[in-house]
């Protein structure tokens, strides 16, 4: 046993030597990649991860790994800083060759199957200038990504701000593969498809919410903000959902020559408790309304932000912080996560009455979450932070309230004529006197 035993130790120990010598011969590539391949997450988890782009959006969504390994991968916005920088070459795309899981970290191209521009403001869109462009522009030209289909809010309206004229351009000229993206996202005719037990359910396209039709007037359409244009999804995993829609307004308000309609409060028959929220217009006063939250209920809320709108605003921070549950006035509030925090509102400490939190990442922030227990917050040199995610079952079908919209569709034959649910409060409302709403420029920088 004790010669057993010895030549054991040799042969261990000759077979570490041969892994040494192995590992002088790799290249930096070769190493990186075997060492991402021991880090590899579950295959099991959805990953989201939150860019530092300043202030704008960049949002990637991995969905679960396949049987080879292999996850689909979907972008949300991809813009560009006020002062013209250009975050898709400089953050978005190195991040996205090297800190995804799906493929080898030495990939030659990376394939986003879907690219989703909420609005076509630059801070969420990029532009079209010098000869890369930037944000979804330089994604779509560079050498080191691909993007499989781009699904938008529709090219045939001209709100106000141009972006959409710019982006109408852009696909007449360069033929994209692209599609209005559609609510209905399941069947084997959906368009997104992100893995097994994966679904998105689409709330707001272009100013229409299922059932009610467009809900801002074709009157206003040229001078009313792309704000209220912005795709809203809700990404569902198992017991984990994710929330993100652009800069959706949630008052109705007049600002730098354009309006904000309260198109938040348009989608609130369908609204359903969710785990993490990604908070609306960076955090604006004009977005993420009381009763909203109160819907949505989200245990953590990502605000990506930046300097030059003041972003986010003391109010929103405030509500995002504290609000209370509508039925037992019991205070609640979410978790704030934060990307940055240049000139916008920073609470010092614990809420008194919810003991909530703001955090600064000063960089990126990863969600994980496997569907069925818990999902993780991971922010740069922190320890991960856990939450339980809520004990309601998965959803798996689309709420009531747009079961029965799609009903009453079929019955009639159209989409109906937007009256079954209460009014909203639309512009031409502030301009008959009925209503009151703010003018002039925004307290919190406003614009974009």
């Amino acid at each position: 046993m004790a010669a057993r035993s010895w030549v054991g130790t040799l042969t261990v120990l000759g077979a570490g030597l041969a892994l040494a010598s192995l590992a002088l011969t790799l290249t930096p590539d070769e190493a990186e990649a075997q060492r991402k391949k021991k880090e590899r997450p579950n295959p099991d988890l959805i990953r989201i991860h939150v860019l530092n782009v300043g202030q704008g959006d960049g949002t990637v969504i991995e969905g679960p790994a396949d049987a080879n390994g292999d996850r689909r991968v979907m972008v949300v916005d991809t813009g560009e800083s006020p002062k013209k920088g250009n975050e898709a070459k400089h953050v978005v795309e190195p991040y996205l060759r090297n800190k995804l899981d799906d493929g080898p970290a030495t990939r030659p191209v990376v394939n986003v199957d879907y690219f989703i521009p909420t609005h076509y403001h630059h801070d969420h869109m990029g532009g079209v200038r010098g000869e890369e462009g930037t944000g979804m522009y330089y994604l779509y030209e560079s050498l080191g990504t691909r993007i499989g289909l781009i699904l938008d809010t529709g090219i045939a309206y001209d709100a106000s701000g141009l972006g959409d004229k710019q982006y109408r351009n852009w696909v007449k000229e360069k033929q994209p593969r692209r599609e209005k993206l559609r609510f209905d996202q399941q069947g084997e005719d959906r368009q997104i498809d992100m893995g097994e037990g994966v679904w998105v359910e689409v709330l707001a396209v272009g100013a229409e919410v299922e059932g009610r039709g467009r809900v801002v007037k074709d009157k206003w359409i040229s001078t009313t903000s792309q704000n209220d244009f912005s795709s809203t999804i809700v990404v569902h995993y198992g017991k984990f959902d994710f929330y993100v829609a652009g800069d959706l307004s949630g008052y109705l308000h007049e600002s730098w020559g354009a309006w904000y309609h309260p198109v938040e409060s348009a989608t609130y028959p369908h609204l359903r408790q969710t785990e993490v929220y990604r908070v609306n217009h960076h955090g604006s006063q004009w977005s993420s309304n009381y009763p909203f939250m109160q819907r949505l209920k989200p245990k953590v809320a990502l605000i990506s932000c930046g300097k030059g709108h003041k972003h986010p605003n003391e109010y929103t921070v405030r509500r995002i912080l504290g609000w209370e549950d509508f039925w037992t006035g019991r205070p609640m509030g979410s978790e704030i996560f934060q990307t940055k925090a240049d000139d916008g509102y920073t609470f010092e400490g614990l809420h008194p009455h919810t003991n909530r939190q703001q955090r600064i990442a000063n960089g990126n922030i990863l969600i994980e979450s496997d569907g069925k227990e818990i999902f993780t917050v991971r922010i740069p040199g922190e320890e991960p932070f856990t939450f339980p995610l809520d004990d309601i079952p998965a959803y798996t079908e689309p709420p009531y309230s747009v079961i029965k919209a799609r009903r009453e569709a079929l019955s009639l034959g159209a989409a109906g004529d937007g009256e079954r649910y209460n009014k909203m409060d639309v512009a031409e409302d502030a301009d008959a006197g009925t209503v009151y709403v703010p003018r002039g420029n925004d307290p919190d920088g406003g614009g974009d």
